[in-house]
């Protein structure tokens, strides 16, 4: 899983010497937010911590990896939007009130979502947070361009002491593949994944789990996956996987209410 540990982020935050990429990604442009982005953060040595990512779902929701939150004290987290720059203070925080994972969520295997339910609401001002629409029940086949965008390490190790995370959102274009393509190289790879892949030296990393997966769908950006796993050597030759959040449309619409 592309989840954090928090201590690991903390001890290899100071590392970072601002030249650095998210695995083969690039800086959002100073002047542009990713309004749908957010940061989930952890409350640990008295601040917090970016540890995952998620997308906006309505003023009161947000949508992430079940990996993220599973068995996660709630009272310790919160949900940052509006930033560009983790160090940007002028964004909204939100208290997780709770979540809900997927009823057959199993690590590395299957329904790889979680709902997080926050408070106060969010201001959605559709330039620094908006919404995201979601990919309906119609299959992203291969060979579709997508867009990642995340806090993970920049380096392709993503665990302490050789991680590497920047402040700054990073970008990475890349392509999906069938998910015959990906089972070719990726084991157990189910239905209710999708999977994308670049060259050595691009990909998802440890911080960018929970994350959204995004395409241009006739004028629009549309979320087609949730940052779930990869190898341990990040952006690596082989795959990223996310969860296809068309098989989970009508999860994702009961817990939306």
């Amino acid at each position: 899983a592309f989840c954090l540990l928090v201590e690991s982020y903390f001890d290899a935050l100071d590392q970072l010497d601002g030249e650095e990429r998210v695995v083969g990604g690039s800086n959002v442009p100073s002047d542009e937010y990713v309004p749908y982005q957010v940061s989930m953060q952890y409350f640990t040595r008295s601040q917090y911590r970016h540890f995952c990512g998620g997308s906006i779902v309505s003023p009161t929701r947000v949508l992430t990896a079940a990996h993220c939150v599973y068995e996660q004290n709630p009272e310790r987290l919160t949900v940052v939007t509006g930033i560009r720059d983790l160090r940007d203070k002028t964004g909204q925080r939100s208290q997780v009130k709770e979540y809900v994972v997927h009823e057959n969520y199993e690590q590395f295997v299957s329904s790889d979502i979680a709902m997080v339910f926050i408070e106060p609401p969010l201001n959605l001002d559709d330039q620094r947070s908006e919404r995201l629409f979601f990919n309906d029940s119609s299959i992203v086949g291969g060979n579709r361009e997508v867009s990642l965008t995340g806090w993970g390490s920049v380096h392709h190790f993503g665990s302490f002491p050789l991680a590497r995370f920047p402040t700054v959102l990073q970008r990475l274009p890349y392509t999906t593949i069938t998910n015959e393509e990906c089972k070719e190289r990726m084991r157990g790879v189910s239905d209710t994944e999708v999977c994308a892949v670049e060259r050595f030296g691009k990909g998802a990393c440890n911080g960018d789990s929970g994350g959204p997966l995004v395409m241009q769908d006739g004028g629009q950006i549309k979320q087609v996956g949730i940052v779930s796993y990869g190898t341990a050597l990040c952006a690596s030759s082989n795959p990223d996987v996310y969860t296809r959040v068309s098989k989970f449309h009508d999860w994702i619409a009961q817990h939306s209410a």
